[in-house]
C-alpha cells in the first residue's frame, strides 16, 4: 500500500480453503497445477479471464469462435452477445465447481503458484498478513 496500491486481487488462494463450497477436485487442482498452467480465455465470458489449462480447456480452445467475435465487435449486438456468452460460460464454470467431470473448467489466476495445500481460511489470512508485515519491514 505504501507503493500506491489501492487494493489487491487475491481470490485464487482462497479457492483451496477448507470453507470454500466447491468440489474437492477443484480445491485439489489449486494444489496440483501451477502458474505455468494458467491460460487466458475469451471463450467463457466474452471477456478475458484466466483458467487452468486442463485437457478439457485445451479441447474447447481459449478463443471465442468467429460468430462470437463478430457479435462482440458489433456495437448494437455486443451487450446481448456478451450476456449470452457469459451465461453459457457461467454455467460451465458452475458445473465444474460443484461436480468435477472430464469436462472441467476451473477459474484461477497466476497466484495459484503459491497454493501448496488446502488450508483453513484463517491460516491463509494469517500467512498473508505475516508475509505483508515481513515485506513491509524490509523496506
Amino acid at each position: 500500500m505504501d507503493w500506491g496500491a489501492a487494493g489487491a486481487s487475491i481470490g485464487t488462494i482462497f479457492i483451496a480453503c477448507d470453507e470454500a463450497d466447491i468440489s474437492p477436485d477443484y480445491k485439489q487442482a489449486m494444489v496440483d497445477y501451477g502458474e505455468k498452467d494458467i491460460v487466458m480465455t475469451t471463450k467463457l465470458s466474452g471477456s478475458a479471464l484466466t483458467v487452468i489449462n486442463t485437457p478439457y480447456v485445451q479441447q474447447l480452445g481459449t478463443e471465442a469462435n468467429w460468430l462470437e467475435r463478430i457479435l462482440n465487435n458489433n456495437k448494437t449486438l455486443k451487450k446481448y452477445a456478451k450476456m449470452l456468452i457469459a451465461y453459457r460460460g457461467m454455467k460451465q464454470v458452475e458445473k465444474a465447481a460443484f461436480g468435477a467431470t472430464y469436462k472441467t473448467v476451473w477459474c484461477a489466476g497466476p497466484a495459484i503458484e503459491h497454493v501448496k495445500s488446502i488450508r483453513p481460511m484463517g491460516e491463509i489470512v494469517k500467512t498473508l498478513t505475516t508475509e505483508f508485515e515481513s515485506a513491509r519491514n524490509v523496506t
